[in-house]
């Protein structure tokens, strides 16, 4: 209302407010009370799903996004300098051991960086990782298992079977000093025993000499978003011009998706009908909260078109 007299309209305006006080402070209470509401049942619907998330990771032995399977050197390294890998983490698999105490739960000899270390969930609660030589890290289980008590420097003797790409050949028997251990998660797919890169390296030159293909390194990625995984490590490999769906051809480096990832179960299911179910659903709760929240102005409106037509009635004029 463009007029003369704001002083006046202001006032009059601030005293009918007063007089409606108990009506506005119920109408505020109302809207943030319906927005606490709403605020409260997404955080506890993200809540949720991220204790899902990661109840998944420990099922699936690590949360990294992807991976990249028995990837070169060369590979690992372009891959990890290409703009959508945020960053990445090497593992080499020598061996397992799936006989007597890790019968039931096999244990995984490999070489693990940092990263990887981190994503699986195996980095030393005490002590540190392996640096060189015939050192080892691992899961205390595994260590009971082995009749060996979690000190540091502990002698530890683990027989295995060296596993090149392609099959499992003859057993070692080495003795490693224990660096660091954790304690053993029950939903691990498996036991992680660590090694150095050093004793990695001179075993798979062992190895190689007696026959055998070199061993597989796999190479664990952060993306730069947790959705699409799938889309977007086959984006990496189709910039790099690799392939993605081949075991023969050597250009072609497989990829692996986490499927702890919600969002990875959802477009491994994703269908019309689920889609159409999401999308009502969301509408549902907009529709709602808009319906409160309108409701509440439109009834606090109305008292006040009310009051300023009983103005006009008694011939107050604009001026």
């Amino acid at each position: 209302m463009n007029v003369k007299n704001r002083k006046c309209i202001r006032k009059l305006s601030l005293k009918s407010l007063y007089a409606n006080r108990r009506r506005n402070l119920i109408a505020i209470f109302a809207i943030a009370l319906t927005t606490l509401l709403f605020t409260s049942m997404f955080t506890i619907v993200l809540s949720l799903n991220a204790s899902y998330e990661t109840y998944q990771f420990r099922q699936v032995g690590g949360y990294a996004h992807g991976t990249f399977k028995d990837v070169s050197p060369e590979q690992a390294e372009r891959i990890a300098a290409h703009p959508k890998v945020k960053a990445a983490g090497a593992r080499k698999v020598i061996g397992i051991t799936a006989e007597g105490v890790f019968a039931k739960i096999p244990a995984e000899i490999s070489y693990m960086d940092a990263n990887c270390t981190k994503w699986s969930y195996a980095t030393p609660t005490t002590g540190r990782m392996p640096e060189s030589g015939k050192e080892v890290a691992m899961d205390t289980a595994a260590l009971q298992l082995l009749g060996v008590t979690p000190e540091l420097g502990a002698e530890v003797t683990v027989s295995y079977s060296i596993t090149d790409k392609d099959q499992t050949a003859f057993t070692v028997t080495d003795t490693f000093t224990l660096v660091g251990y954790w304690d053993y998660d029950e939903l691990m797919p498996v036991h992680y025993i660590n090694i150095s890169r050093d004793y990695a390296d001179d075993i798979e030159a062992q190895a190689v000499k007696t026959g055998l293909q070199p061993f597989r390194t796999d190479l664990n990625v952060m993306l730069a978003s947790g959705t699409n995984i799938q889309g977007q490590m086959e984006q990496v490999d189709t910039d790099l011009g690799y392939t993605w769906d081949s075991y023969t051809d050597p250009n072609s480096v497989r990829i692996g998706v986490n499927w702890g990832y919600t969002s990875s179960q959802l477009e491994s299911q994703l269908d019309p009908e689920l889609m159409i179910a999401i999308a009502a659903f969301l509408l549902l709760v907009i529709f709602t909260g808009y319906l409160i929240i309108y409701n509440i102005f439109q009834i606090s409106v109305a008292g006040d078109i009310r009051f300023y037509g009983l103005l006009k009635t008694i011939g107050t004029t604009p001026r």
